[in-house]
């Protein structure tokens, strides 16, 4: 039986053996053709800078121009290869290696110790370059910004930060860009005070944000303090103050606008009812003059302007004065204070005459009856007295008396009884020749 086994086994071994080698060369073959070599291109492998002291412990700080990542060809079998990503490498650019050109070789190399001895890697482009400077420092203060509208009916009273200066750091090119630091706050829908911590951001002279540039800062966070009031509108009153030239009124002084919204706390607007004006100077003018008042000026501590108009435009309009001649009498004039005892005789000298003086619709329609005029004889001693004549006349009007007024005071005389009756019949003495009967 064994005899026959082993010349089963042996029968035809050369052909057995040629089978077996075919078909380890055929596995061979097969597996060969499985995990085939192949190349990849994994991007965007972020570079690490190691020994940067180098550069700033001459002062200097530095700037990636290009070759903040790198971009590799790898080559290898495709079961190795294919399921690599950035994530499997590591790329480094060793900067005390600096070139004269300000340029570092970037290395990358696998991060598996099996999967690097397996492929290939060659870089795109290997090289990162560095701009060098100076490192500079400057002081700057920081500005506090609201972002947006805080509810209707209200107003920001302040906005404040603390610390209010803040100390950068960094390139000379970059630090010089820098125009402000700002802290801000989301100030929408905002009806009461707000206190906020937030990150202050350096901004370029185009209103950019550089959050972005290599900048050190002495603070990373800022308090933002912002006091929010109630509103109210309140008319605006304006008077003037001074004269005009010789000749001229003031007729009307027209501003716009009549009114301003204010911004204060509640106890502050209960009694705020105006806004006053009354400094507009008319001193010396003799034409219309027009002018721009800001008037945040008129407004007192704890109030603010709360109006998208800053400023009241103001034009004072002035009329030349008319002059007017009335020709009066005695018989116009009253004696007021008379006594008893006495008898009263009023004159005025020859050409008497009032000269008014004002706006022609003030002074056109002035009538003698309207002037009040009289002459007050209270405590008067028997003599001839000359006399202050008393009147009344429109307001920005001027009246001069051209001439006297006199008036005499005598003893009054025994009347008889006949005298006495018809004096008692009569009515009260004209103007001018007055008995106090």
């Amino acid at each position: 039986m064994k005899q026959k086994i082993g010349k089963t086994l042996f029968n035809h071994i050369g052909l057995k053996i040629l089978s077996l080698v075919l078909a380890v060369l055929l596995w061979g073959i097969v597996m060969n053709l499985a995990d085939y070599s192949m190349t990849k291109t994994i991007r965007n492998i972020d570079v690490t800078q190691t020994n940067g002291s180098a550069i700033e412990n001459m002062g200097k700080v530095y700037n990636v121009q290009d070759g903040e990542t790198v971009d590799i060809v790898v080559k290898g079998p495709r079961s190795v290869v294919d399921p690599l990503t950035a994530e499997d490498f590591t790329a480094v650019a060793d900067l005390s290696e600096l070139s004269l050109t300000n340029s570092v070789t970037i290395v990358v190399r696998a991060k598996d110790s099996q999967t690097a001895s397996r492929i290939e890697i060659n870089c795109v482009d290997n090289i990162m370059n560095l701009t060098i400077e100076d490192k500079i420092s400057k002081e700057l203060p920081i500005k506090a910004i609201a972002n947006g509208d805080v509810a209707e009916g209200y107003a920001i009273g302040g906005i404040s930060v603390t610390p209010n200066i803040i100390r950068i750091s960094g390139p000379e090119s970059i630090v010089n860009r820098v125009t402000e630091v700002r802290a801000s706050v989301d100030a929408r829908g905002v009806s009461a005070n707000l206190k906020k911590t937030v990150t202050p951001l350096c901004i370029n002279a185009y209103g950019e944000s550089m959050a972005d540039r290599p900048i050190e800062m002495s603070v990373s966070e800022v308090t933002v303090d912002m006091t929010v009031y109630p509103t109210k509108t309140v008319p605006l009153v304006l008077g003037s103050d001074g004269s005009p030239a010789d000749g001229y009124s003031v007729v009307e002084i027209n501003y716009n606008p009549q009114e301003v919204t204010i911004a204060a706390s509640e106890e502050e607007l209960d009694k705020t009812n105006a806004i006053y004006i009354n400094d507009i100077s008319v001193e010396g003018l003799s034409e219309n003059k027009e002018m721009n008042l800001a008037i945040s000026d008129y407004l007192w501590k704890g109030v603010i302007l709360a109006d998208q108009n800053t400023e009241v435009a103001v034009n004072v309009v002035l009329e030349k004065q008319a002059e007017r001649e009335i020709e009066v009498s005695a018989e116009d004039i009253a004696i007021m204070g008379m006594n008893v005892a006495y008898d009263y005789t009023l004159t005025t000298s020859p050409g008497f005459k009032l000269k008014l003086k004002g706006l022609q619709a003030d002074i056109g329609d002035v009538e003698k009856s309207s002037l009040q005029l009289s002459v007050d004889a209270t405590d008067l001693e028997v003599g001839e007295h000359i006399m202050r004549l008393t009147y009344a006349v429109p307001k920005k009007t001027v009246l001069t008396v051209l001439g006297k007024v006199t008036l005499t005071v005598s003893e009054r005389q025994e009347t008889t009884e006949e005298q006495q009756q018809q004096q008692d019949g009569n009515t009260p003495a004209v103007p001018g020749e007055n008995n106090p009967g």
